[in-house]
């Protein structure tokens, strides 16, 4: 794995164990030959596994943001072959009706709700604001 898409998915990952998914097993590949990028495999404890990339070629924010939105998408489905819910990650003003959505804002990677009914959370600092499965 190569140190730029490294860096990302760590902050995704607090993320993912902030919110009580199960951590994904990462393995490096070169699926993706988009260039500038980075690819990983991600695979769940079934061994599914879903390809996510990072565009070298966008902002250090947009790509994380990007990042961060195929991570999600991986999320969803490992939770719901979970039978669990799968709005990760949880929008503490709205738990029950949707998952938070990735944008960029003021140059940074967040986690905001689509309602706008809570305050943006950088990437990898989901723990800050989210509610755990346990608090609900």
């Amino acid at each position: 794995m190569t140190h730029a898409i490294e860096v990302a998915l760590g902050l995704i990952t607090e993320d993912l164990v902030a919110g009580g998914v199960p951590l994904p097993r990462i393995e490096p590949s070169t699926w993706q030959d988009w260039e500038p990028s980075e690819s990983v495999m991600l695979f769940g404890a079934d061994g599914s596994g879903t390809g996510v990339w990072l565009d070298l070629g966008l902002s250090q924010a947009h790509g994380l943001a990007h990042l961060a939105d195929q991570v999600q998408d991986w999320a969803v489905e490992e939770l719901a072959r979970l039978g669990r819910p799968t709005n990760w990650p949880v929008c503490a003003a709205h738990p029950t009706n949707h998952p938070l959505r990735t944008l960029v804002e003021d140059g940074r990677a967040v986690w905001a709700c689509p309602a706008g009914g809570t305050a943006p959370l950088p990437i990898g600092e989901v723990s800050s604001g989210e509610k755990r499965p346990s608090d609900r």
